[in-house]
């Protein structure tokens, strides 16, 4: 993997803002896109972004050419009839970015081999065939063998299901069932829920209204005792998990296009026993999704959401005010779109903070905006603190002559909390990392500090 913009280590000092620069296009030619991801196709250490595009019945991808957020032609991955999810991750286990897709009118749940890491892929590799109304697909490790198995959601089977990576070279088991008692499940995600461990899985349901989740019983994916989150108010196009008050334990978010709300539901216990609604907004006009990242570097999480409004259309924020969930009304990022559906954040132009990704359908845009919270903050080489080595494989070492640290996070370039230890530590051990480049953040008695490290 190649690290050509990644030269020089700076670490920063957190005196911290957000905002956000004007819109900046990646195509206007995406035919009804549904669904955006950001993954590195290419191999060259910055992430590019991937569509699903429903009225074109494509898959497509947008190469990040210089790292910087400066964008190519599309490029295409596949046609699939009126494909309304893209996701990506590593199925076959050689290193590079696969991705997986569903159609609704073929059924189908599906993946397409990175054929040389390059982002080149194969044909339709198919996991599930008859996935009646197949909506959404991930990658998870549900059975803890360290390989990627999926997950899907078919609405009109009312199915969320999972198939065992078998060999982990991306050969699948038939579908496992996880639920089918619940009317039109569209939107499915994993997290650990109830802290044992191992990955539940999270779903959202229409017969009943309802978000819930499934405890995944035994860490091998056997799926058991189905927990409520809430089956009160209208349909919830989206659920995402995520700690919002700094707790430790994954709380929920929902999006509710008929309440116009944005909500999230605390993890109460850490078990996956959740409190009543806390409202984000109730005014959202068409609330399509909700992303949830830190966004203004101060180390706690806000909230991404839409107003998929057909003829325009919002893309805005939520900042967390205290660090404990209590948000601000809301920012705006754009309007310049008609009907967002897909909202993500992620690195874009690799300076340490988390830029925006938007898709609208109804206007076939793909856009990013540049999170400014880097610009303008003065660059502080603390002689006193010395990160190495820097690349590393396994050990970072964290050497302070008069700083006193307090602990230590390291977080992946989409902004996921990868590994986190407290105390004055002196180490830290990666090796359980992939490859590619992270941000460890340094908390002492001084302040909040960040590098760039790479691991190798």
């Amino acid at each position: 993997m190649q690290h050509k913009l990644f030269i020089i280590f700076l670490i920063i000092s957190y005196n911290t803002y957000s905002q956000f620069g004007p819109q900046k296009i990646i195509t206007e030619s995406a035919n009804g896109t549904r669904v955006i991801f950001s993954a590195d196709l290419d191999g060259d250490g910055d992430l590019d972004i991937m569509s699903a595009n429903k009225f074109g019945s494509s898959l497509t991808w947008y190469r990040n050419l210089d790292g910087y957020g400066t964008f190519g032609p599309e490029n295409l991955i596949a046609i699939l009839d009126q494909t309304i999810w893209i996701s990506a991750a590593d199925l076959d286990g050689d290193g590079d970015m696969d991705v997986l897709a569903v159609s609704g009118p073929q059924n189908r749940v599906a993946w397409y081999e990175n054929l040389d890491g390059q982002g080149n892929f194969s044909s339709l590799k198919s996991i599930n065939g008859g996935a009646d109304g197949a909506s959404c697909v991930i990658a998870e490790d549900l059975d803890g063998d360290g390989d990627l198995d999926a997950i899907s959601a078919a609405d009109l089977s009312n199915t969320i299901a999972w198939y065992e990576n078998t060999d982990g070279q991306g050969d699948f088991s038939n579908a496992k069932i996880i639920d089918n008692t619940i009317g039109s499940p569209r939107f499915v995600m994993s997290a650990d829920m109830d802290g044992d461990g191992d990955l539940d899985v999270l779903g959202n349901g229409s017969s009943p209204l309802i978000a819930y989740w499934m405890e995944n019983m035994d860490g091998q994916g056997t799926f058991g005792t189905r927990h409520v989150i809430t089956d009160s108010g209208a349909y919830l196009n989206v659920v995402f998990a995520a700690d919002v008050d700094n707790d430790g334990d994954m709380d929920v978010f929902s999006a509710s296009p008929a309440d116009k709300e944005v909500a999230w539901y605390e993890n109460l216990d850490g078990l996956g026993n959740f409190g009543s609604k806390n409202s984000i907004t109730s005014t959202l006009i068409d609330a399509w999704t909700v992303f949830v990242a830190d966004l203004d570097n101060d180390g706690d999480n806000d909230v991404l959401a839409t107003n998929a409004d057909p003829f325009g259309g919002e893309v805005v924020w939520f900042e967390n005010l205290d660090g404990l969930g209590s948000f601000s009304t809301k920012k705006i990022i754009s309007t310049e779109v008609q009907s967002p559906r897909s909202v993500i954040a992620a690195d874009i132009d690799n300076d340490g903070d988390m830029d925006v990704i938007s898709s609208s359908q109804n206007d076939d845009k793909i856009a990013w905006y540049e999170n400014l919270t880097i610009i303008g903050i003065e660059e502080n080489q603390l002689d006193n603190i010395k990160i190495y080595p820097n690349p590393t494989t396994r050990l970072i070492f964290i050497e302070s002559k008069t700083e006193n640290i307090l602990g230590a996070t390291i977080f992946d370039i989409l902004g996921k909390n990868v590994l986190q230890e407290i105390g004055n530590i002196q180490e830290m051990d990666i090796s359980h990392l992939q490859s590619g480049m992270y941000f460890l953040r340094i908390k002492t008695d001084s302040g909040e500090f960040v590098q760039k490290i790479i691991k190798e």
